[in-house]
């Protein structure tokens, strides 16, 4: 299975047009490596591709991916994509990929993700022919020629603790979020769970279960955006556990695990410098920071 990080940041990426916090500053001077918005790219055979969450950069993240873009006149590689939440930094490219009214895409999402975006104008096309829009029921999902993971990968979904976008309430409710592990034909595991609220037992197990995992990175801490000046909501607040502290993801994953990055990461967490001591915790738990174009075999 290839796994291609297509974006590794939170919404508005690193630089962020309107921020000059430390870390965006620094992205900016060209003294860490700029950001687009977290997305993941998945194949069995480097042919056929799905797309794990599809951030409002997704124009911008096929061109600088040849094996995502198209092969002939008209066309793409993608068949679909899994979608986690209805937060518009992990559907917005949606918006974008619907001008290619040629094509037709398989999604899956949890039925309250479907809803919700179905439920605005730029997203409710992909509810309708030539796409489908099905409900990532929790279980397996088998791949097949008209699923977007096709027939040599297999899906589970995975509801975990989390929040509706901010558009929808930040209501807590069974399916606002839902993390994927997909399984290769040779029995190995890439979790994806970029978003969740807390870290409770299921999800742990599966942290510690996946050969490789991407997990939420938002923020180190809870006050972290009120701290730095960024913003005056705290990170539970918007739908994500802190990774530092007592009660935060790093403590509840602890170091028994197989190789875990972390994605999503908001331009304000102090992670993103190398020289922090927060990125010194983050690698005292055996945890790397994605970055945008790291390609791996899985």
């Amino acid at each position: 299975m290839i796994v291609r990080v297509l974006g590794s940041a939170a919404g508005g990426g690193v630089p962020q047009w309107n921020c000059a916090c430390p870390n965006c500053a620094a992205a900016r001077r060209g003294e860490q490596p700029r950001r687009s918005q977290s997305s993941l790219a998945v194949s069995a055979d480097g042919d056929r591709w799905v797309l794990l969450n599809v951030s409002p950069d997704i124009a911008g993240q096929i061109e600088e991916y040849p094996p995502l873009q198209p092969r002939g006149i008209r066309g793409t590689p993608i068949a679909g994509m899994l979608l986690t939440d209805a937060n518009v930094d992990h559907l917005g490219g949606l918006a974008t990929l619907r001008q290619g009214g040629e094509h037709h895409f398989t999604l899956r999402s949890s039925g309250v993700v479907r809803d919700i975006a179905t439920a605005q104008a730029a997203f409710a096309p992909f509810a309708s022919a030539p796409h489908r829009w099905l409900a990532a029921d929790e279980g397996l999902l088998p791949g097949s020629d008209d699923d977007p993971v096709g027939d040599e990968l297999s899906v589970r979904a995975i509801p975990v603790p989390g929040l509706t976008p901010g558009y929808a309430g930040r209501i807590a409710v069974r399916g606002a979020v839902t993390a994927y592990a997909i399984r290769s034909a040779g029995g190995r595991t890439l979790l994806f769970a970029p978003v969740f609220s807390a870290v409770d037992i299921t999800l742990a197990a599966e942290i510690r279960a996946a050969d490789i995992a991407f997990i939420d990175g938002s923020f180190f801490s809870e006050g972290e955006m009120i701290e730095t000046g960024a913003g005056d909501k705290r990170a539970t607040s918007l739908g994500h556990a802190p990774l530092g502290g007592a009660g935060g993801t790093l403590a509840a994953i602890g170091t028994d695990h197989a190789r875990c990055f972390v994605t999503h990461v908001n331009n304000t967490n102090p992670i993103l410098d190398p020289g922090s001591a927060a990125a010194a915790i983050l690698a005292q738990y055996n945890v790397e920071v994605a970055a945008d174009g790291l390609t791996l075999e899985v």
